[in-house]
């Protein structure tokens, strides 16, 4: 198997599990506004505030760690580039 299907399937992975996180955020999203809302108290309470805070704090390092790979495997697969273009270049003269 070629390296080309692996990373693509680690792509498919890595967005379902995407998916699913989304998911799962919008839903204790508006389970907490629901209950912020339709609640005797006075709206959102420390700890659905700290509930909100940390699932959005997660999505983001999720989020930069992917971005940052792919970024760091373009920039990999760039230099590769260049060094199999130099080579395949014919010998100068002397």
């Amino acid at each position: 198997m070629d390296n080309h299907g692996s990373v693509k399937g680690r792509d498919n992975v890595a967005m379902l599990l995407a998916i699913g996180i989304a998911t799962a955020i919008n839903l204790i999203t508006f389970a907490v506004l629901y209950d912020a809302i339709f609640s005797a108290g006075p709206g959102l309470s420390d700890n659905a505030t700290q509930i909100l805070t940390t699932a959005f704090g997660g999505i983001i390092g999720v989020l930069g760690s992917y971005i940052g790979y792919l970024a760091g495997r373009a920039s990999e697969e760039r230099e590769h580039e260049q060094v199999r273009s130099q080579d395949d270049r014919p010998p100068g003269p002397g």
